[in-house]
């Protein structure tokens, strides 16, 4: 070892969480060559929308985050190119592949824990759901978190690669095995995720940066990450129809692809349909 000579102050042995990240983006960068596109849209008059569904949804009991409308939104882009939302066979030594478009979309989403790792699990078949429908299944999935034990879980998820064992035992693993799967989670909420959308705006709302690389995690072909919504001077068109200058709200995107199976062309049916919801965004109170 090249340190061998430093004192440690302190190791981190790799848990099994950590395991299934190291392992995933290690896969991810060693196999797939990776195109990214930073997408940066003026979401001004979306946010004051967003205000607007907000303020209304709270007088009606309800309660939507920013984090839970832009997943919608990510959804009705995925539906106008579903050819992002599709998982990728190849076979390197004899160039064979086939690209299969799916029937859902299942949308990973990195939760942090209590303890500051993460874990990624789905919302499942989002392209049937409503805004509160995406809403109810977030609120849901953070009660399964609670009841879940996540040693048991992701030493199930590592095993899969490694030599990680589930390590709950005789009465703990009895009794923890008696909660009703639609009350904790199972494999089934991890393995299935069809795109991944990562958030780092609600870990630091106050940071001024953007992703510029993002894993596609196989057999996924899509990833999309998000910033901050940032304030930067821009050109706008006001009411009279006049271009103007002026301090405007603009949501800096990550667009990660995998290149052997999409090329850019790709991409452009999901802008166009970001375009249009960001400069009509009125359209979210029909979600």
């Amino acid at each position: 070892m090249i340190y061998n000579n430093i004192k440690i102050k302190k190791s981190n042995t790799f848990d099994s969480k950590r395991k299934i990240v190291a392992h995933a983006t290690g896969e991810s960068w060693i196999n797939i060559p990776h195109i990214t596109y930073t997408y940066e849209p003026d979401i001004t008059n979306f946010y004051e929308e967003f205000g607007i569904l907000s303020k209304k949804l709270k007088s009606e009991g309800k309660k939507i985050s920013f984090n839970t409308l832009m997943i919608k939104v990510i959804v009705e882009g995925l539906l106008a190119a579903n050819g992002l939302n599709s998982y990728l066979e190849y076979n390197h030594e004899k160039c064979e592949g086939t690209l299969h478009i799916l029937d859902e979309i299942n949308v990973a989403i990195p939760w942090i824990l209590s303890d500051g790792s993460h874990i990624t699990p789905s919302i499942m078949n989002a392209d049937n759901m409503s805004l509160t429908d995406i809403s109810d299944y977030i609120l849901n999935l953070s009660k399964k978190i609670e009841n879940s034990d996540i040693k048991e879980i992701t030493g199930i998820l590592s095993s899969k690669f490694s030599n990680e064992k589930p390590y709950l035992k005789g009465k703990e693993r009895e009794d923890y095995y008696k909660i009703p799967e639609n009350e904790r989670l199972t494999e089934e909420d991890f393995i299935y995720g069809t795109i991944t959308f990562s958030n780092i705006g609600s870990l630091y709302r106050e940071q001024k940066g953007a992703f510029c690389l993002l894993e596609v995690i196989p057999p996924q072909v899509f990833a999309i990450g998000l910033s901050s919504v940032q304030e930067k001077p821009g050109v706008f068109v006001d009411e009279h129809g006049d271009k103007q200058i002026g301090i405007r709200k603009t949501l800096p995107m990550c667009l990660a692809f995998d290149h052997r199976a999409l090329d850019f062309s790709s991409i452009i049916p999901f802008l166009k349909k970001l375009d249009s919801i960001f400069d009509d965004p009125t359209i979210i109170h029909q979600w």
